[in-house]
């Protein structure tokens, strides 16, 4: 093998390695508790506390709502006007992404006004791992429009 064939071997490996190396996911990057400002309709606006466990690629844990948070789902027809979401506190299950391994993808849900409504959230988090940028979109059924919440949290722990 002379010596240009050497150098290539050596920078494809190299890419390799920093390929995988790039690729492989962090574990536990979402776990831990995170704290923040969600902001909804009307300029409304609560505090979000997150408590998350991950377990490879698996997210769970919970959600807890101040009170305060508001939602416009459009006032058509039998959608209501502006209203407020319950405070409380909800379940939380999702996947985070493995082609983008700072990226989680989750589902829940609440009751309000006997009505079980879904609750999609996506959430980026930081290189450092301390700040979680979400957005949250309730799922109201048609003609209704479905709200989305943004917010920024801290991580706690």
């Amino acid at each position: 093998m002379n010596v240009s064939h050497r150098i290539i071997l050596a920078l494809a490996l190299g890419v390799i390695v920093a390929l995988g190396a790039h690729a492989a996911p962090q574990e536990g990057l979402f776990e831990g508790k995170f704290s923040g400002t969600v902001k909804g309709d009307a300029e409304s606006s609560t505090e979000l506390v997150l408590n998350l466990t991950q377990a490879g690629l698996s997210v769970n844990g919970t959600a807890a709502f101040g009170s305060g948070l508001k939602a416009d789902p459009g006032g058509f027809f039998i959608c209501p006007g502006i209203v407020e979401v319950p405070s409380g506190t909800i379940g939380v299950s999702g996947t985070v992404s493995e082609d983008n391994p700072a990226h989680l993808e989750a589902r829940s849900g609440l009751s309000a006004a006997g009505l079980s409504i879904g609750v999609d959230v996506l959430a980026d988090i930081s290189a450092d791992g301390r700040t979680l940028n979400l957005q949250m979109m309730l799922k109201l059924p048609w003609p209704c429009r479905s709200p989305a919440f943004q917010g920024t949290l801290t991580r706690l722990s």
